[in-house]
């Protein structure tokens, strides 16, 4: 199934959805303030990685399943995408991914409201645990990949669900009833895949391009 994860028009009040465009171009502005943009336009190698990593994650992103319109899972990878690139790249790729992703579905008005929810919500989450880990917990390699990957991405996207159950529930689009009875049970289902695919990439990055991971640094992980 296309894009049922992603909320439409119809779905919750125009006004909120309006609004929620203000507040993705606030976050987007910081993102771009904060972005190393002479580091990425110098860098060709960084370029076609980011390029490269945005279409896998765009693949992953256009197919889904689910029961009802925004009751749905796919993958979000937006854990393993925040490692790569950092909190202010990880924003700004996967805002440039729902434009791509809307261009199919066609729900431009319901786009910033998806970029929030299932963009920029899980790269936060998932920059905000690294920070938390780096400053509190020794640097070790097992810390990095079981907390800052794995255990991670289960977290960045329970958020992601979450919080767009709620968001339907408060607006009474479905009752709590509906989702917790059709949509919530199949949470651990999607979220131990997710955390297994995240960590299992990150470790495969770690073993072979650990210079794609602007998270990660031998000489730190690896005393």
């Amino acid at each position: 199934m296309l894009n049922i994860m992603n909320l439409t028009d119809a779905l919750l009040p125009a006004d909120l959805l309006f609004f929620a465009y203000f507040v993705w171009l606030l976050i987007g502005l910081q993102a771009a303030r904060a972005a190393p943009w002479r580091t990425f336009l110098s860098t060709i190698k960084l370029q076609h990685l980011f390029l490269g990593a945005s279409t896998v994650l765009f693949l992953m992103w256009i197919f889904e399943v689910g029961v009802r319109p925004a009751l749905g899972f796919h993958f979000l990878c937006a854990t393993v995408y925040t490692l790569m690139f950092g909190w202010a790249l990880g924003v700004i790729g996967v805002s440039l991914i729902m434009v791509a992703v809307t261009i199919i579905s066609g729900d431009w008005v319901a786009l910033a409201m998806n970029a929030l929810l299932l963009g920029i919500l899980p790269v936060s989450v998932s920059y905000g645990v690294y920070l938390l880990v780096y400053r509190y917990l020794p640097r070790h390699l097992f810390i990095y990949v079981f907390l800052c990957a794995f255990f991670n991405a289960m977290l960045a996207a329970g958020t992601a669900v979450l919080a767009l159950a709620t968001l339907l529930v408060v607006n009474e689009t479905y009752t709590f009833a509906r989702i917790s009875h059709e949509y919530l049970p199949y949470l651990p289902l999607y979220l131990f895949p997710e955390g297994l695919l995240n960590g299992m990439t990150t470790m495969a990055l770690i073993g072979l391009r650990p210079d794609w991971l602007k998270t990660y640094d031998d000489d730190i992980y690896l005393k």
